[in-house]
């Protein structure tokens, strides 16, 4: 399965899609969306997982921009990207290309992996 690369230029994100790598937005309002750390809960269950190592609280903070840029994306995550404008603003002001990367990377870490695109 062909995976996509991240990339940072100069505050903003990419997602290295061949030669013409597809634009997300700008790192900042990625941010701004979701904020610059981001928080996972867990139950009692889960965290009885060996291999989850939560905080005493069940949950599991990461920095946004790190993990982000340490990440990488199937085929038709790239293709609902790319549906996407970047030159249309959403209610909010941020690109609607960008804000749907955020929402959609908010659901998949809500949903601790097991998110199915459709």
């Amino acid at each position: 399965m062909q995976r996509y690369d991240t990339r940072i230029d100069d505050g903003t994100l990419y997602i290295e899609a061949g030669e013409g790598d597809l634009e997300i937005g700008s790192m900042d309002d990625v941010c701004e969306i979701l904020g610059e750390s981001y928080t996972l809960e867990y139950d009692e269950e889960a965290q009885a997982a060996g291999w989850l190592q939560t905080d005493e609280d069940g949950t599991i903070t990461f920095d946004v921009r790190e993990t982000i840029d340490d990440l990488d994306y199937n085929e038709t995550f790239v293709e609902k990207m790319a549906e996407e404008p970047l030159d249309r603003e959403n209610p909010d002001g941020y690109p609607v290309r960008t804000a749907a990367f955020a929402d959609l990377m908010g659901e998949i870490w809500d949903s601790k992996g097991s998110y199915e695109l459709e």
